[in-house]
C-alpha cells in the first residue's frame, strides 16, 4: 500500500466521519439551510420546511453510511499495517466506498416527486438537465473504457503499468498477463456496455421523470453493480491461476 492509497483510505474514513456528523445534525434539526453541505435542490433551498423534511429522511442513511465507511477503511488501514492487504482488496474497498457514498447521497431523494409539471420552477428543470448531461458524460467515459476492454480482450495490450489487472503475477509473466487479462478485458467490455446503457437511459429519462431521484439511483446502481461483478470475476480469475 503506497502513500497515495494510504491517503485515499484516510480521506474516505474522514468522509465517513463527516457523514455521521451530518446525519446526527440532520436528525436533531441542527443542519440549517446553507450553500455548502446538505441536499441543496431548488425545493430545499426555497423552503425551510422542505429542507428540514428532506434532511430528516437523510439522517439515518447518512449515519449508517458513515459508520460503514469508518469501519471499512479502519479495517483496510489495519490490514495494511499488518501487511495483510492485497491490491485487489484495496480496489474493492474503494469501489465499496464509492457505492456506499452514492447510495447515501441519492437514497433520501428516492420517491421524491421532482418531475416536470405545470408551473415547475425553471431552476429545478435546469438542475435535472445538468444531471442528465453529467450522466451523458459518464457514458462517454465508459465508452472509452469499453475500447480498452476490447483491446485487452483481443490481446492487443500487453503488460503495462496503466491498464488491466496489474498484480505482480501478471506484470512479471506475459503468459499469465494474457491468461488473466483477455477474459477480464471482455468482462470489462461487457460491464462498460451495461453501464453505458444504464447511463444513457438515465440521461434520457431524467428530464421527464416524475421521480428523478429514483431514476438517478437506478442508473448509478446498475453501473456500480456491473463493475462490482467485474471485480469479483477478476478476483476469481486470479484465484484460479494461483490455485493452479
Amino acid at each position: 500500500m503506497d502513500v497515495g492509497e494510504y491517503m485515499m483510505s484516510l480521506l474516505m474514513l474522514g468522509v465517513g466521519v463527516l457523514f455521521i456528523v451530518l446525519g446526527r445534525m440532520a436528525a436533531c434539526g441542527r443542519l440549517k439551510p446553507n450553500m455548502f453541505v446538505g441536499i441543496r435542490t431548488a425545493r430545499t433551498l426555497a423552503s425551510e420546511e422542505e429542507w428540514y423534511r428532506v434532511h430528516a429522511r437523510a439522517a439515518r442513511p447518512w449515519t449508517v453510511a458513515g459508520a460503514l465507511l469508518v469501519a471499512l477503511n479502519a479495517a483496510v488501514l489495519a490490514a495494511a499495517a499488518f501487511g495483510r492487504l492485497g491490491q485487489l482488496a484495496w480496489g474493492f474497498s474503494i469501489a465499496s466506498d464509492v457505492l456506499i457514498a452514492l447510495i447515501a447521497a441519492v437514497l433520501p431523494l428516492w420517491g421524491e416527486s421532482e418531475g416536470p409539471h405545470q408551473g415547475e420552477p425553471e431552476q429545478e428543470r435546469l438542475d435535472r438537465n445538468t444531471l442528465a448531461a453529467l450522466l451523458g458524460f459518464l457514458a462517454f467515459v465508459l465508452a472509452v473504457g469499453a475500447v480498452f476492454g476490447y483491446l485487452l480482450g483481443s490481446g492487443s495490450i500487453g503488460p503495462n503499468g496503466a491498464v488491466g489487472v496489474r498484480v505482480p503475477e501478471t506484470l512479471t509473466s506475459p503468459e499469465v498477463w494474457y491468461r488473466v487479462n483477455r477474459p477480464a478485458g471482455w468482462a470489462f467490455f461487457a460491464s462498460s456496455l451495461t453501464g453505458i446503457l444504464a447511463l444513457l437511459w438515465g440521461a434520457f429519462a431524467l428530464p421527464r421523470a416524475r421521480r428523478s431521484g429514483r431514476v438517478l439511483a437506478v442508473s448509478l446502481a446498475a453501473v456500480l453493480l456491473s463493475f462490482a461483478a467485474l471485480g469479483v470475476y477478476a478476483a476469481l480469475l486470479l484465484g484460479q491461476h494461483r490455485g493452479a
